[in-house]
């Protein structure tokens, strides 16, 4: 059984969703007032109407081609789960957001633009995609109080694109909905992960706000926004007990790859410079 979770994750505000914290009811489920309420919120980053998937409903619906991620093309932040931490803290900053210090990668300045998304929907070549993105437009749909999670898709992915990928053929799933599953039900499993890790981090105490802010080379200064990040210093001070528990539970590889990847906000903010025709990238402040 799933345990319980605190309430959903809405983009939006500074929090964006992991999906399993979206309740979804079907047509035929009887609502509550409640229920209907929770349905009028904004569902989970990318998704505009996620539904469980089911052979009669979506034997026509095609998805994109697997290299398409226009979708994601208008953000500045994407979701990630901790055991992508290494992978990530190679290319992008790895920031938490909101109360629950949910993990998500930095991949723009401007909240309308994805520096490692091209005009044609390709991801920047040899740069980690986060599986948030790549399982699009798959997740995992139910209420928190269920045993088990429903397979489900937006049904608003239509494609209409060369190479774009059939559900069903012949009344039988297709390849792309079996990997898909698999995918899903490892995606649980490292939010889950996650969930644990930065509720340890948030009890211990070492997560402090960060404002970011850039100075041109003319020095005018811009500032980002804020974000949270693990302080060093504290992390240095935890109890000999919480280190070993933390290095059991395998919680360490994660904070030292977040402290290392919030060395990519130069490199990002290049990006940004570059993307923009700027001269110079300025520096950046904490």
């Amino acid at each position: 059984m799933l345990p319980a979770r605190s309430g959903p994750l809405y983009p939006g505000s500074v929090e964006f969703a992991l999906t399993e914290d979206e309740p979804t009811v079907t047509e035929d489920t009887p609502q509550t007032d409640n229920q209907n309420q929770q349905n009028q919120q904004t569902p989970p980053l990318f998704y505009t109407a996620p539904e469980p998937l089911v052979r009669g409903g979506h034997k026509d619906l095609k998805i994109r081609p697997e290299w398409d991620f226009s979708f994601a093309a208008k953000t500045n932040t994407i979701p990630i789960t901790a055991p992508e931490f290494s992978l990530a803290a190679r290319h992008y900053p790895i920031i938490m957001l909101g109360k629950d210090l949910v993990p998500v990668i930095a991949v723009g300045l401007n909240s309308q633009k994805n520096l490692f998304v091209g005009d044609d929907g390709m991801w920047e070549p040899g740069s980690y995609i986060p599986a948030y993105a790549r399982r699009y437009p798959f997740i995992l749909i139910g209420q928190q109080t269920d045993e088990r999670l429903q397979m489900g898709v937006d049904s608003k992915a239509h494609s209409d694109k060369e190479n774009a990928r059939p559900l069903f053929e012949n009344e039988e799933e297709t390849e792309t909905v079996k990997k898909a599953l698999t995918m899903a039900e490892q995606f649980h499993q490292a939010y889950m992960f996650t969930s644990e890790f930065a509720k340890a981090i948030n009890e211990a105490g070492i997560v402090e706000e960060r404002a970011i802010e850039v100075e041109a080379q003319n020095g005018e200064k811009t500032n980002l926004g804020s974000f949270k990040a693990i302080n060093e210093e504290k992390f240095k001070e935890v109890p000999d007990e919480t280190f070993l528990d933390w290095r059991k539970k395998g919680f360490l590889h994660s904070i030292y790859f977040h402290l290392q990847s919030l060395n990519n906000w130069d490199n990002l903010i290049g990006r940004g410079a570059i993307k923009s025709g700027a001269n110079g990238q300025g520096t950046v402040n904490f």
